[in-house]
């Protein structure tokens, strides 16, 4: 037996002894039993080690396939009217083209919790990122629309895959004091992958002439570099390896976090990894026995009150944020000429920007936290929406621009609150289908516009009004605000 094999051993031997003696606490109803002195809380362990080396990359990784999402999103509009011009493509197919990302982006949603739940954050984060890459260089080898459709639909799936897997990794390895601040900085990247897919396309396009192939490729660079250095930085989430009882390789990882980030405050001594077993069996034996990665254990107990209301508040900020980037363009095209089109569309990009920064401001303050930033978000959304009805002639615009900002800031507050208020054996699970419940609403929008759009082009901000509305009402209901608490003590 070598020398790790040896160490391995020893642990597993000192962690079944810890484990004969949480069985027995955990059947009894008084767990307060166990001594608070003898548990390490590993929010408490994160804190302790600081953010770092270890966590930037990890983010820079993130951030960089987010860059490629936004461009990938600002290409596939500038596209349209390429492809119309040279394959001579149809509105329907136009339409279809948007049905396929979105229930592409449903169905990786879905999977992705089951995946990553299930096999940990680092495997389905690499595995996704791999395959999103390698469609986004496929679709240049498309000649017809109906390739160009299937790899639409496969993009929607491994992007819809890939979010919910990233959000749970950076949460799970970041200190409590910085989580939300953080989350901002993944968001923020995919409207600057905006920015720079506009960028590319001046350099290449020409109005409704270039090549589209040059452009996709441009954009899926950011996608290559991720990928690569994703295969040398991103590590499995220690959190998750702790309580799936793969003791030595969360140790191992915890190490290397203190290790690369230089931590002198913290030692992971014999006595501290002792301490964070039984943490760990704690938290396990405490948990209902249901508690798995599966879409039945988010309808049990309390637990079902909380996963409709964050799916109804999903539904309505998606409903809502798409709509309005969706109907954009098409009133501006009735209301402005081109030039002044392109312009409106960078700046609802800098809206993001701006809304990503904002988010990151104020949701750690007290008093607004999570839920009351949500809560504010959709009320202001709401009346900038309402008030197209009577303004949009002139100021469509600058109000279209300001519902984005509230709505794109609500994003990020709405994946910190889903993140948190679900447990380590259930969050991607309960985020990914909370945000596939989120792309049932755009999927269902354009239909609803598309009805009442028929008695006044401005129509639809009347029902992105109601739901950011009701968005507010739902938001009301979560039991409490997150900001604050340790990741798995809010269930």
């Amino acid at each position: 037996m070598n020398e790790i094999e040896q160490q391995e051993a020893s642990h597993y031997s000192t962690i079944n002894e810890l484990k004969s003696e949480i069985q027995v606490v955990s059947q009894k109803e008084d767990h307060s039993i166990i001594r608070s002195d003898s548990i390490l809380n590993f929010d408490d362990t994160l804190t302790q080690i600081g953010f770092g080396r270890f966590q930037i990359m990890q983010y820079l990784v993130s951030i960089t396939l987010g860059v490629m999402e936004g461009a990938q999103i600002t290409i596939f509009t500038l596209m349209v009217p390429i492809l119309k011009k040279e394959w001579d493509i149809s509105e329907s197919i136009v339409s279809l083209q948007t049905s396929f990302i979105f229930i592409g982006f449903l169905v990786g949603s879905m999977l992705s919790g089951q995946f990553t739940d299930r096999y940990g954050r680092k495997l389905p984060f690499i595995f996704s990122s791999l395959f999103t890459v390698l469609i986004c260089f496929a679709t240049i080898l498309c000649t017809n629309v109906y390739q160009l459709l299937i790899m639409r639909g496969l993009m929607g799936i491994f992007v819809g895959f890939f979010a919910p897997c990233c959000v749970t990794l950076l949460q799970e390895i970041t200190p409590n004091n910085l989580r939300g601040q953080m989350t901002g900085s993944v968001t923020l990247s995919v409207a600057i992958g905006q920015l720079y897919g506009f960028f590319t396309a001046s350099l290449i396009l020409d109005g409704i002439n270039g090549s589209w192939r040059w452009l996709t490729f441009l954009g899926s660079l950011p996608g290559l570099v991720a990928l690569i250095l994703s295969l040398i930085y991103i590590q499995e989430s220690p959190r998750y390896l702790l309580l799936e009882g793969k003791y030595y390789e969360a140790f191992q990882t915890i190490k290397l976090m203190i290790q690369t980030n230089k931590t002198t405050e913290f030692n992971l001594s014999i006595e501290n990894e002792h301490k964070l077993v039984i943490w760990s069996l704690y938290m396990n034996s405490i948990a209902k026995k249901t508690e798995h990665a599966s879409f039945k254990s988010m309808l049990n107990g309390d637990r079902l009150y909380v996963s409709l209301v964050l799916w109804s508040i999903w539904f309505l900020l998606c409903f809502a944020y798409y709509g309005n980037l969706m109907t954009m363009p098409q009133i501006l095209y009735q209301l402005k000429d081109d030039q002044s089109q392109l312009q409106q569309l960078v700046y609802a990009c800098l809206s993001d920007i701006l809304g990503a920064i904002l988010a990151t401001l104020i949701i750690d303050i007290k008093g607004l936290g999570r839920k009351n930033s949500l809560i504010l978000g959709f009320l202001i959304a709401s009346v900038f929406a309402f008030l197209q009805l009577y303004y949009y002639e002139h100021h469509f615009a600058i109000l279209a621009i300001l519902q984005k900002l509230f709505l794109s800031m609500n994003y990020i507050f709405c994946y910190q609150l889903t993140t948190e208020l679900y447990p380590t054996k259930l969050r991607t699970t309960g985020l990914g289908t909370a945000v596939a419940i989120g792309r049932l609403g755009v999927i269902l929008m354009p239909w609803s516009c598309m009805i009442i759009s028929q008695y006044s082009i401005i129509a639809p901000f009347l029902l992105f009004s109601i739901a950011s509305f009701l968005g507010s009402i739902f938001t009301c209901f979560i039991p409490f605000d997150t900001l604050g608490k340790s990741l798995d003590n809010n269930n």
